[in-house]
């Protein structure tokens, strides 16, 4: 995967019956979603006297071990964040985020990005006379609003009415029914799982956080989009509370966002990037002596391919285990490059003399990717032809990833066949070949079609009508805003 993407987040929420393992079910959920932001780390809790308190930290969940006797309680939600709009250092940027509204208190942490922010911050500003900085407190105070008219399943319903973009949060709530609150938009974009047992009930990011290498508890479902699921004193009560005319679920989860161990929708994550690899091969094959994937997220696909085509899958790079941060996170372009380099060491021993085919997830700007073949050159491969398992990237996405289109690598020629841009792309890395998978062959083996996922940035449509940023305009809240058309 080239590391230049910003991303999402982890949310992790908690309802048990025995105060004293909170920050256990907490700590460890965090741990699975770590991978999905390591910016900051947040926990609010509901104490004994069902006041909430948050602890707000930078860098990444292990630290929190060293409050574990200040977390504790009956529930609680946690954040691993990696920040898009408004990309900055100050502890009020860190999720969850509290929230006093007309008696009513919550804290919130999310999933996502709201794509007409500018223009609902400007109706909160003026409604309830408060300065919004961040999506979360938005999301937070559009809520709270309506807590006391309408309830929890009311207060979605009308947040749900206002906002374009994406979210799957979790809320901490200390009303009548004290304890978490999980809702995902009605598109569904970002994923949201339930787990159970005997200690009680949980949310997370990912079904992968309820194994038994985290949290030891049983996933039960998914949140459905349009969902609010209320986990009180007397258990968990669900409401669907809109139903949107499609889904739209973030093919990026599929193709590298979420770990493999996870279940998105239904599907196995891992088995999904497998069969990206196997229609890859199907379609684009090679001769070729051995495929060597990018590690870590190109290595189902990688598998996928071999088993297509026959050639043998061997370890081509060396990654620096050490390097735990996600390179793509980094804000320096000189940063992101030293990472690139630091994180992966070709093999000479494995790929010299040989005609080598290097699986990949994606191609954002192209940087990471020309490295490691000018690398893999340079150790003795003899052919390089690199395959990609997500179709070519063309435009921004305005859910949560924070790639700008005039840095897509594809998207100068946008207008161009399928094999007209990977002949180009391929020319400009220097690679003997280069093929991405199609959009069919993505849905196909994802197994939904297309009027279930969100494609934006693949084909230039979206689901919402929403606002057009350059680079330059993301970063300032005050930016002025044009439209682009949307499906």
């Amino acid at each position: 995967m080239e590391p230049f993407i910003w991303d999402r987040c982890g949310v992790v929420a908690a309802r048990v019956w025995d105060g004293g393992r909170l920050f256990d079910y907490i700590y460890e959920g965090l741990c699975a979603v770590q991978h999905r932001g390591q910016e900051s780390v947040g926990v609010s809790f509901l104490s004994e006297g069902q006041d909430i308190r948050t602890l707000k930290l930078k860098g990444l969940v292990s630290q929190l071990i060293n409050h574990r006797g200040d977390i504790s309680g009956f529930a609680g939600i946690g954040h691993n964040r990696y920040s898009t709009r408004g990309r900055a250092d100050g502890e009020e940027f860190i999720q969850p985020v509290e929230v006093s509204v007309g008696g009513e208190r919550l804290s919130l942490a999310f999933n996502g990005d709201v794509a007409n922010f500018n223009e609902l911050r400007e109706l909160v500003r003026k409604e309830m006379d408060v300065e919004v900085r961040t999506d979360a407190e938005l999301l937070a105070y559009l809520l709270a609003r309506k807590l006391n008219v309408a309830g929890v399943f009311g207060g979605y319903e009308e947040l749900a009415s206002l906002v374009k973009g994406a979210y799957s949060a979790v809320v901490l709530y200390s009303g009548e029914e004290p304890g978490v609150v999980a809702f995902r938009d009605p598109y569904g974009f970002k994923p949201l799982a339930l787990g159970y047992n005997e200690d009680g009930f949980f949310v997370s990011s990912e079904s992968v956080a309820f194994s038994d290498c985290y949290m030891r508890a049983e996933f039960v479902r998914e949140v459905r989009p349009g969902e609010v699921v209320a986990i009180g004193p007397s258990g968990m009560h669900s409401k669907q509370v809109v139903s949107a005319r499609r889904h739209a679920h973030c093919m990026f989860e599929y193709v590298y966002f979420a770990r493999p161990d996870s279940v998105f929708e239904g599907r196995s994550v891992y088995d999904v990037r497998e069969r990206l690899g196997r229609v890859l091969g199907e379609s684009f094959p090679v001769d070729a002596d051995i495929v060597i994937p990018v590690p870590d997220s190109g290595r189902s696909a990688a598998t996928g391919f071999s088993l297509a085509t026959g050639i043998p899958v061997k370890e081509g790079f060396q990654k620096d285990r050490y390097l735990y941060r996600r390179s793509f996170i980094l804000d320096r372009h000189k940063d992101r490059q030293d990472a690139v380099r630091k994180k992966l060491n070709p093999l000479g021993v494995v790929v010299t003399g040989k005609r080598v085919v290097v699986v990949d997830d994606s191609i954002v700007r192209g940087a990471s990717v020309r490295r490691y073949i000018s690398d893999l050159k340079r150790v003795g491969a003899k052919e390089i032809h690199v395959r990609i398992s997500c179709p070519p990237l063309l435009d921004r996405c305005p859910y949560g990833i924070d790639f700008y289109r005039e840095e897509l690598i594809a998207r100068k020629y946008l207008g161009l066949s399928h094999d007209e841009i990977c002949n180009k792309v391929a020319e400009e890395l220097g690679a003997d070949s280069l093929k991405y998978n199609t959009i069919d062959n993505l849905t196909s083996a994802i197994g939904m079609n297309e009027n279930e996922l969100c494609l934006g940035c693949l084909t230039c449509k979206y689901v919402h009508d929403i606002p057009v940023e350059s680079k330059r305009d993301k970063k300032s809240l005050g930016a002025t805003l044009q439209r682009t058309n949307g499906l």
